[in-house]
């Protein structure tokens, strides 16, 4: 299954202890210094001391807060920001695990036949591959400073899982970083579909998860249509009276009728 294993997102809907609180029972914040010009930060840690996560704010962001979760509690977390605030994904990290005897070998030789097609897409070996390849071996396709990077890695071979006895569990992810607009757009995208990030990116999920998927490019810069950059100021300007309006009525049925009776209203008596 595919799956976030790791993501970054901004906000201005919610304040520390809100995206603090989407962590769920049992995790604690320690607070300390803030990184990227934030005030604060808040390392959040599981019941055994390790830290999953974190939450910033303040400093000359203003209002602004951002919160980063990774490793296993990162599908649940991700689930529970994107029902309750809408936010800017800043990074977004999809994997997918393999176990079986050659696993590493044949999404390698997929990475390699990627590669291949492109002269400017770099590959890099991490890792004793020859001598001690019990230790671990790691392949990366992408630059550190490209908006798309993949990792694939011996994950039954780090040291903290070695004791499962899964030597050929591996796990291969995608490391996004979405540009300016596209940060909206990243962030109402599946764990599956980040993997459209690039064309290289979309035929190795053809090889190796064997889906077929939409482009969605980073680094795009979507611009809104006159009538959508209007519709936009209208619900920033007024969204809190349309909330009042749902909360009153029930339901954003009603809401909408009661603009549209509005608008008749107005329109019959302007003639």
């Amino acid at each position: 299954m595919v799956r976030f294993d790791g993501y970054s997102a901004t906000t201005q809907a919610a304040n520390h202890y809100q995206l603090i609180d989407l962590f769920g029972e049992g995790f604690t914040p320690e607070q300390g210094r803030g990184f990227h010009s934030f005030g604060h930060r808040a390392s959040v840690r599981d019941p055994v001391g390790v830290e999953v996560g974190a939450v910033m704010w303040g400093g000359v962001h203003g209002d602004r807060t951002m919160i980063e979760v990774k490793g296993e509690n990162s599908p649940r977390v991700v689930e529970a920001l994107r029902a309750r605030f809408p936010h800017r994904a800043t990074r977004l990290d999809s994997c997918a695990d393999f176990d079986a005897v050659g696993a590493f070998e044949r999404i390698y030789g997929a990475c390699l036949h990627v590669k291949a097609k492109s002269a400017r897409l770099k590959g890099e070996k991490r890792g004793d591959w020859d001598d001690h390849p019990e230790d671990g071996r790691t392949f990366y396709l992408g630059s550190q400073k490209s908006p798309v990077r993949t990792r694939l890695y011996d994950k039954g071979r780090q040291p903290e899982y070695r004791h499962l006895g899964r030597p050929d569990w591996c796990r291969l992810e995608v490391q996004v970083r979405p540009q300016k607009e596209a940060k909206t757009e990243f962030a109402a995208l599946s764990a599956l579909d980040v993997w459209g990030a690039s064309p290289w990116t979309r035929e190795l999920a053809a090889s190796v998860l064997a889906e077929h998927l939409d482009p969605h490019p980073p680094g795009t810069v979507w611009r809104k249509t006159p009538l959508e950059q209007r519709f936009h100021i209208l619900c920033k300007q007024y969204g809190a009276t349309f909330l009042e309006l749902f909360d009153e009525l029930g339901s954003w049925e009603c809401v909408g009728l009661s603009i549209s009776e509005k608008l008749k209203e107005q329109r019959d008596a302007s003639h």
